[in-house]
């Protein structure tokens, strides 16, 4: 992890509610047919952003002393986004040679949990439903997902049921992925970023949240790892 991300991130323990009230999250609203994109929809340009820039919008943090000490408070800098943050996401999804999920209509729904462990090597689990096929697709990079992303490792897919594909969205609605703030909602030093997205032929979503531990949403993307060969213990899974 470079200084400049350290600095970002010994901020430290914060939660930083990103409030968007007004994107929507109609796939209307970002499809583009100038990005440039290969037979897979894998950008063919390295400095193609992974995200629509308006769900990752810039936090300005105010240190407001009181009686009481020094609280925080922050907001959302409207009209900007997060350059760092969606480089930094966007920098391992590139080396995955992962497709893009905001840009084009779609005729089936997919999830995508990507796994940045700022020690440990970088992961992407794909869910697709495509008519009555249910396909996972995981690979796992031999970088770090604090550091630099690597080359892929491991690169492997399986053909799941209707019933995990029930159980995994059943999962994700009790975390309330669709309603869920939209971008980076949460921060912290070191830890881990979990990255989802949703795209069906109507919406995309994507939210981030730092190192969640527990919890419905980490029940579901914690279910994704689970249907993998990948043997991951439980302090990894942080």
């Amino acid at each position: 992890m470079n200084k400049t991300l350290r600095q970002i991130l010994l901020i430290g323990f914060l939660t930083l509610l990103l409030t968007q009230i007004g994107y929507s999250q109609s796939i209307d609203k970002f499809t583009d047919s100038s990005i440039k994109v290969d037979s897979l929809n894998v950008p063919t340009d390295l400095k193609q952003p992974y995200f629509p820039k308006e769900m990752f919008p810039e936090v300005e943090l105010d240190w407001i002393k009181t009686d009481k000490g020094t609280k925080i408070e922050s907001k959302v800098k409207e009209g900007t986004y997060d350059e760092f943050v969606v480089n930094w996401y966007s920098n391992h999804l590139h080396a995955m040679k992962e497709p893009l999920l905001f840009n084009r209509k779609i005729d089936k729904e997919i999830y995508r949990f990507t796994w940045l462990r700022t020690f440990d090597k970088p992961m992407t689990f794909r869910f697709e439903k495509i008519n009555d096929r249910y396909i996972l697709y995981w690979k796992v990079l031999s970088g770090a997902g604090g550091y630099e992303p690597g080359k892929i490792e491991i690169e492997q897919l399986k053909i799941l049921t209707e019933k995990e594909w029930t159980k995994f969205t059943q999962l994700v609605a009790k975390a309330d992925f669709w309603k869920m703030e939209l971008g980076r909602s949460s921060i912290g030093t070191d830890g881990s970023e979990w990255i989802m997205e949703g795209v069906n032929q109507t919406d995309y979503r994507v939210v981030s949240v730092w190192s969640p531990g527990k919890g419905n949403f980490y029940n579901a993307c914690d279910y994704l790892i689970s249907l993998t060969n990948l043997k991951i213990s439980e302090k990894d899974k942080y």
